[in-house]
């Protein structure tokens, strides 16, 4: 096999590191805001390949001039999930999803709040990452309890208006800031900021974002861009439960 020849050792230890590390970016990507960006460029890429190939002049050369500018402003643009994807490098990305213990203490302490009319907003995250919206927030980085969640709540300090956000079993930040929702058709008078910014976080990301009313003491829900109010908590562990599947 001639075409063969010349083909060393190396050769296949340096393709297999190529291999491993496209393969690592996937595991990282995928399912964040970054991989749907990620899908555009390469259909931009795949774009500028024909335009070379056909001799496109006027395209190739739109490419040739935008393709610099671009390029940095995602840099910039994307700058939380590249650090992100950085991070999760380093220490590996775990598929790990909610446990039957975090989901416990999530509803003790969310019973225990609408119980006390204690406002909350608690945003479980699931296949996107949510760091981003942590940039402004308070590190907390400890294992879910219903104690800590009610003490982030309950208490007067600064962290009571805002959103925790829990990845598996850790509480990873708290008064964080979400994206106020912009829909206004059907929207009850009894909704609030936190039920707009919860509605707003569930239509950018697909994350799981529960309320507790502090005016009435009742739960509702924000998924996948739909606001569910005044739900049963049995409907809240469904939706928890799922996000193990």
């Amino acid at each position: 096999m001639p075409n063969l020849e010349g083909f060393r050792l190396l050769d296949i230890i340096d393709i297999l590191i190529i291999a491993v590390l496209l393969y690592q970016i996937y595991r990282i990507l995928i399912g964040t805001r970054a991989w749907n960006v990620l899908r555009g460029i390469a259909a931009l890429a795949g774009l500028w390949f024909l335009a070379v190939q056909f001799k496109l002049e006027a395209t190739s050369w739109l490419f040739n001039r935008v393709a610099p500018v671009a390029f940095l402003s995602i840099a910039i643009i994307f700058h939380p999930e590249l650090r992100s994807a950085l991070e999760q490098m380093g220490r590996g990305r775990s598929n790990k999803a909610i446990g039957s213990d975090p989901v416990n203490e999530i509803m003790t302490a969310m019973r225990e709040l609408a119980t006390k009319k204690v406002g909350a907003l608690i945003a479980v995250e699931n296949k996107t990452l949510l760091t981003e919206y942590g940039t402004n927030a308070t590190p907390i980085n400890a294992k879910v309890s219903a104690p800590l969640l009610h003490t982030l709540f309950d208490s007067k300090g600064p962290l009571h208006d805002g959103g925790v956000i829990i990845r598996g079993d850790t509480v990873l930040y708290a008064g964080a800031i979400f994206p106020l929702s912009d829909k206004n058709e059907g929207w009850s008078v009894r909704h609030g900021t936190r039920h707009r910014a919860a509605l707003g976080l569930s239509e950018v990301t697909d994350s799981i974002v529960i309320i507790v009313s502090e005016e009435r003491g009742t739960v509702s829900l924000a998924q996948n861009g739909v606001l569910k109010s005044d739900i049963a908590p049995a409907d809240v562990l469904k939706a928890l439960t799922e996000i193990k599947k």
